[in-house]
């Protein structure tokens, strides 16, 4: 935590002890600053990566099927897995999936759970025995039938049912997660070494249950979900693994407009939010994203007035509190599709919230902690020929199946691109083209509270704000990302934290009288500011890195055919020693924003 600390002390309390000579009363303040960062960024909630088995994602499903003592045929495209007898004997069920977990070797893994919906059982009270095995012979779902089912080793038991009149299932559509049907088993042992044992080869996982009474009989959805049952129409509710791995390692989370083709035909190539393992982004050229989402049907967004179809890769992608849905959540937006929806995390199945703007230029999208959602747009026009404003949209304008897409209220801001609820204010911070703005959030509704003008790079060059995200670590300062380049901001102003620039933006003579609201103090700052036209910019409370993208002529500028100026193939990281590095899945990538994976406002 010390190192973290170092990353984010202002550097002027350093200069002053050092221009004092002995310096004890500054020292004092260095010491007092560095145990406040370290205490803000200790209580700073993170996240670690969690994949699930996804035909996007690092973890891939191969087959699945059921065997019955009744017959040889093929079962391996049928919509349900059987386990036990349902006629005390006579007939016999037993279930086998199996998943590619190839991918995480190395990674260490804290915890693997294998997620299923058990959409039947013959027997409410029983809440019968179930046996999982590991499968330590190849099979092939097509051909494996009673006769010739591979062997298994030792297995583990558990014990569950629901899916009768008398203990029914309750499937929810539009939030698969609170499913009363979903039962997980704790398989990390397994996944473990199938990632990194060789001597314990991945044949997959078999269920079976009692087989000689009907109690313990069950359904359970498979990996077809494209079914009329209702719970199994969900892909959320097919067998699924649950992996994380990395603890510590907070994900990065960016939108990537280039869609790559998958294997198969489905899902077809499309754009997506990526979900990236921020521990080695050495390795993602062939790991890739450990997950991928899109509002479309197979993640269950199945409204089709949304146009999820349509979604670009997302602008605006950020964890917050879940705040009266509880939990934690995704608040995603998109320029080209106008979708932006409040989804659960990391479940990223359903949402809780969504609308279709039906206006372009979003660029920004935040959720208060009562579940009203603020949406910014640079050039949409709400009144008086400005381009560029805010809309506000109540909790209930988002209610699943029944939503609206007219705001509750607008509020003019020329060029505005993100946005940000401020906790410690209740106040909603919003930048622009030459602003930034507080506005007061009262019974509802957004009122302008303060404002700042952005700093200019140049006597005629406007400022061109692009982001403010939180500075991890001290809940006074914002990060600022503008054409210009890279600046914090002190909501606070209680003392001069300007102390030039060295050249690069913003100039004395455009911050003068602002010194104590524009800050160049943070550790780091030539470093990290050395690039211009910063669409995105973080830092990681668990590490210290600092994260930036930049596009429309900086050196990471997407330049191949078919691709914009404002995306980029690269994501910039600086470590808190000061180095620089970058990270890429391909030569392809079309980037605009990317966020690390914090659920906090501050």
């Amino acid at each position: 935590m010390a190192l973290l600390a170092s990353l984010l002390v202002p550097v002027t309390a350093q200069a002053q002890e050092a221009e004092s000579g002995s310096g004890t009363a500054a020292t004092s303040s260095a010491v007092s600053s560095a145990v406040s960062t370290a205490a803000a960024l200790a209580a700073t909630p993170t996240v670690s990566p969690m994949a699930q088995t996804g035909p996007r994602n690092i973890i891939k499903r191969l087959q699945d099927t059921y065997i019955t003592n009744a017959n040889n045929a093929d079962h391996s495209q049928g919509h349900l897995l059987h386990v036990g007898t349902p006629d005390n004997g006579v007939t016999k069920y037993r279930s086998f999936m199996r998943f590619d977990v190839s991918k995480l070797r190395g990674a260490p893994i804290t915890k693997a759970t294998l997620r299923v919906y058990n959409s039947f059982v013959s027997d409410c009270d029983a809440k019968a025995w179930m046996g999982v095995y590991p499968v330590t012979q190849p099979w092939d779902q097509s051909t494996v039938n009673w006769a010739n089912q591979p062997t298994v080793g030792a297995g583990k038991g558990t014990w569950f049912g629901l899916g009768h009149p008398n203990c029914p299932d309750v499937p929810n559509k539009t939030n698969p997660a609170a499913s009363n049907g979903i039962h997980r088993i704790d398989v990390t042992d397994w996944v473990r070494s199938w990632a990194n044992d060789s001597s314990f080869p991945n044949y997959g996982i078999r269920f079976s249950a009692q087989e000689d009474v009907s109690s313990g009989y069950k359904d359970f959805c498979s990996m077809n979900s494209l079914s009329t049952d209702y719970a199994c129409h969900a892909a959320y509710n097919t067998p699924t693994l649950e992996v994380e791995f990395n603890s510590g390692s907070t994900p990065i989370i960016s939108g990537n407009a280039y869609g790559e083709s998958y294997p198969g035909g489905y899902p077809g190539a499309h754009a997506a939010l990526e979900f990236l393992d921020s521990a080695s982004p050495q390795v993602w050229p062939s790991s890739g994203p450990y997950q991928r989402w899109l509002p479309d049907a197979y993640h269950s967004v199945f409204d089709t007035t949304l146009k999820g179809a349509a979604w670009e890769g997302g602008v605006s992608h950020k964890l917050r509190p879940g705040g009266t849905y509880g939990g934690t959540v995704l608040v995603a937006a998109d320029r080209a599709s106008q979708f932006v929806g409040v989804i659960p995390y990391p479940a990223l199945a359903g949402y809780r919230w969504a609308v279709n703007t039906g206006f372009g230029g979003i660029h920004g999208a935040e959720m208060f902690p009562d579940g009203t959602v603020a949406v910014a747009t640079a050039d949409h026009v709400f009144g008086g020929g400005i381009a560029g404003g805010i809309a506000l949209y109540s909790k209930s304008q988002g209610t699943p199946n029944n939503w609206s897409a007219t705001p509750l209220q607008t509020t003019s801001l020329e060029g505005a691109h993100e946005v940000l609820y401020d906790p410690d204010t209740n106040s909603l911070w919003a930048i622009g083209t030459d602003v930034l703005v507080r506005y007061d959030y009262l019974n509802g509704r957004l009122k302008w509270g303060d404002s700042w003008s952005l700093p200019k790079q140049s006597a005629t060059g406007r400022a061109y704000g692009h982001d403010i995200t939180p500075v991890h670590g001290d809940t006074d300062r914002f990060w600022i990302g503008a054409n210009g380049g890279i600046v914090q901001f002190s909501k606070s102003g209680r003392a001069t934290c300007y102390t030039g620039s060295g050249g690069a933006w913003p100039l004395p003579q455009y911050v003068a009288g602002a010194e104590k609201h524009w800050c160049t103090d943070y550790a780091n700052r030539t470093q990290i500011t050395q690039r211009t036209l910063i669409k995105g910019i973080s830092n990681d409370p668990a590490t210290g890195r600092v994260m930036s993208t930049c596009s429309q002529g900086c050196p990471e500028t997407q330049t191949r055919p078919n691709t914009r100026n404002w995306e980029t193939a690269r994501i910039r990281l600086i470590s808190p020693a000061g180095a620089e590095s970058f990270g890429q899945y391909s030569v392809e990538d079309r980037r605009y924003k990317t966020n690390w994976a914090v659920p906090a406002y501050r």
